[in-house]
């Protein structure tokens, strides 16, 4: 799924962005954006009031949101930051997917945006929210300044932490924030399981791919391999056929076993290629749905699938070990063999 995100600082199109992507610039203004993308499974807001006293003075309201996201990768995001006003404007609700734009200055990463690809929306932040953890520094720094102060101009210790705790609260309550964490799957809870179930098989998938491109390339080899055996033995045929006997004997044997590997190549690569479109189809599904009642079922079937080419695979390894015996699948003597003729 391509998506088509809005660019918070000049408000231009930034279209077809993969969901793997971390990081986009805006190709008209050029400022560089981190990108977190997922589907809303739980969304919470609150209005909070700052000041209030009367129905006839004015009032002063924060709105709180949380956001939690599952991500392609099947793993979870939680978003929390607050933003002035008593209005709820942010585009998202439960089952949407979502991407989060945020910038970094500096030591400062700040949430900049958000938008809705299920209905288009966009959320642009005006004044862009700063992160509290990526605060943490500077509140050190602040810290370090003050005892800095209470030792050179020898200002009381216990004014300036009060001051410091003081002026940290009304910040606090007076500022807007943003997090961004990612919290750890836990298996006592039926999501929890059906994501690190996921993860499994985008582990396996991986894996596979990994798999599927060494088998071809395998099973290419051994078909120059097997050219080049065969060229050797007519020439062996052609010059002896009676002092060639034994090792044409060999090499016949070794073709033999190398035509049984690319067969057994080219089925594990056919059967590891209709694992991977049920794996895409199982993640995809889970992606749809959160929870479907024969997920981990399936999940533990296509398992079971690839143990079941494990087997192909370790007479593949003993069919290599076969082929180590015979002096005459070696690429230097061959190539030897062929210089002679």
């Amino acid at each position: 799924m391509k998506l088509s995100l809005q660019c918070p600082a000049c408000a231009r199109s930034i279209s077809d962005i993969l969901p793997s992507t971390q990081a986009l610039t805006c190709p008209a203004c050029g400022q560089t954006f981190g990108l977190t993308y997922g589907k809303v499974s739980r969304r919470l807001s609150a209005a909070e009031p700052l000041f209030y006293l009367t129905p006839r003075l004015p009032r002063l309201y924060k709105r709180h949101y949380s956001f939690e996201l599952v991500t392609p990768e099947r793993t979870l995001k939680n978003l929390d930051f607050s933003v002035p006003g008593h209005a709820d404007r942010i585009p998202a609700h439960r089952g949407d997917v979502i991407s989060i734009l945020y910038t970094a200055q500096g030591l400062v990463q700040k949430l900049a945006g958000i938008t809705n690809h299920t209905n288009g929306n966009h959320y642009l932040l005006a004044t862009p929210i700063v992160n509290l953890a990526r605060l943490l520094p500077i509140a050190g720094l602040v810290l370090v300044g003050a005892v800095m102060l209470h030792k050179l101009a020898g200002v009381n210790a216990w004014v300036l932490l009060s001051l410091g705790v003081l002026g940290s609260l009304i910040s606090y309550k007076l500022g807007n924030l943003a997090w961004l964490t990612s919290p750890p799957l836990e298996m006592a809870y039926a999501r929890g399981q059906r994501l690190l179930s996921d993860q499994r098989l985008l582990v396996q998938r991986h894996r596979i791919s990994q798999r599927i491109s060494e088998l071809r390339h395998e099973s290419k080899a051994n078909t120059g391999l097997i050219e080049q055996l065969e060229a050797l033995k007519q020439k062996m045929q052609q010059l002896d056929p009676m002092l060639y006997s034994a090792r044409l004997y060999r090499s016949t044997s070794a073709v033999n076993i190398l035509k049984q590997q690319i067969v057994n190549n080219h089925r594990l690569v056919r059967e590891y290629d209709r694992t991977l479109k049920m794996i895409d189809i199982e993640v995809d599904t889970s992606w749809i749905a959160d929870q479907l009642p024969e997920a981990d079922d399936f999940s533990c079937r296509i398992l079971e699938r690839l143990e079941e080419l494990q087997q192909i695979e370790e007479q593949n390894q003993t069919l290599k070990y076969q082929l180590a015996a015979y002096e005459e699948v070696n690429y230097p003597r061959i190539q030897h063999y062929q210089a002679d003729g």
